[in-house]
């Protein structure tokens, strides 16, 4: 969700009125559809460069109330593994598949009866970055990504999601490179494609401006190539299938034998509108960063900061937003702190 952030969603499908579907929803549909992108890109390194071979990082956000059902606080910790294996085919050509696992762990308290706890939500991608330099100070890097998202209660085709970039960089000189192109994803019936542009101005040893949007944008200095101090904002997020019984086994997923005569709807036919089949969220975040170089190039890193947006959107099977389900989650401090193995200089 990449650091994604989930509520539980029973409770928030069965809220009454809201915006019915048309601006909205579009709105809704393109904000779960980048929320999926940005989950497989953002904040990671930019593609057109070659990724760190390994990256372990743990994210801390304290509890903060949500919106409805109050009073309850809903806390995540996010953790992430990165691998990547760079396979040369040749002097300029290089294959480098790797793997990726990311998990949202939520922790509840004042939760009101009949609050439905999803404890834990679960990416994995397989990415697959293909990179060849080209004359002239150029290169093309192509990326693809399979993967699964989801609460991983059951497994359907409804989990999988694809993910792909494709980058042109050219050195302008030692100081200087530049690129761009373009990106797509598709993920719950939505395809999104949008452009993608990078950056990276060193102009002395110290000093490094590095930039691909519309993932993040990042300045550091450097000293005596083992401390790195700068600040970094990052827009990430992820969609996560649901498929908790207690969710999917409940109305308005599923008709119930007998109605409840204390609401307006009719409990006996099932919503398939209204009923939550995933959960899309999208976070900004901004901080100070901190990375130490322990041996070799491993690198212990921090960062520190405060989210400047958060929301999450209730999805439906047709990808639409549930009637009053979304909605922003109060901005809160973040703490992140990781390990990374970088590919050596040479």
């Amino acid at each position: 969700m990449r650091r994604g952030h989930r509520p539980a969603a029973r409770s928030l499908a069965e809220r009454r009125g809201g915006d019915a579907p048309g601006r909205s929803a579009r709105i809704s549909r393109r904000r779960l559809a980048l929320a999926a992108f940005l989950g497989c890109f953002a904040p990671g390194a930019a593609w057109g460069q070659f990724p760190d071979l390994v990256d372990l990082s743990a994210q801390y956000m304290p509890g903060v109330a949500l919106e409805d059902p109050r009073p309850t606080r809903a806390q995540v910790s996010s953790y992430e593994v990165s691998v990547n294996v760079p396979i040369p085919l040749g002097e300029r050509t290089y294959l480098i598949p790797g793997a990726t696992y990311h998990v949202e762990a939520v922790s509840y308290a004042d939760a009101s009866p009949g609050f439905d706890k999803l404890r834990a939500f679960h990416a994995v991608d397989v990415p697959v970055l293909f990179v060849q330099l080209l004359p002239r100070d150029w290169s093309l890097s192509l990326r693809v990504a399979p993967g699964l998202a989801g609460d991983f209660e059951r497994f359907d085709s409804g989990l999988a999601r694809v993910s792909a970039l494709a980058l042109a960089t050219h050195t302008l000189s030692e100081k200087l490179v530049l690129g761009g192109g373009a990106l797509a994803s598709f993920s719950f019936g939505s395809f999104l494609p949008l452009p993608a542009a990078y950056v990276d101005w060193t102009p002395n040893p110290y000093f490094r401006l590095e930039a691909f949007l519309p993932g993040f944008a990042a300045a550091k200095l450097t000293f005596s190539d083992r401390v790195e101090i700068g600040l970094r904002a990052d827009v990430a997020g992820n969609a996560y299938a649901v498929r908790d019984a207690r969710v999917t086994g409940a109305w308005p997923c599923a008709a119930q034998p007998a109605d409840d005569p204390a609401t307006a709807q009719d409990e006996r036919v099932a919503r398939p509108e209204q009923c939550v089949d995933h959960i899309a969220y999208s976070v900004a975040t901004a901080g100070v960063t901190l990375g130490v170089r322990a041996f070799s190039s491993v690198w212990v890193t921090a960062q520190a900061g405060h989210s400047l947006f958060r929301r999450f959107e209730p999805m439906n099977d047709d990808d639409e937003g549930t009637p009053g389900g979304g909605q922003s989650i109060p901005d809160a401090f973040f703490f992140r702190a990781g390990v990374t193995w970088r590919i050596p200089r040479t």
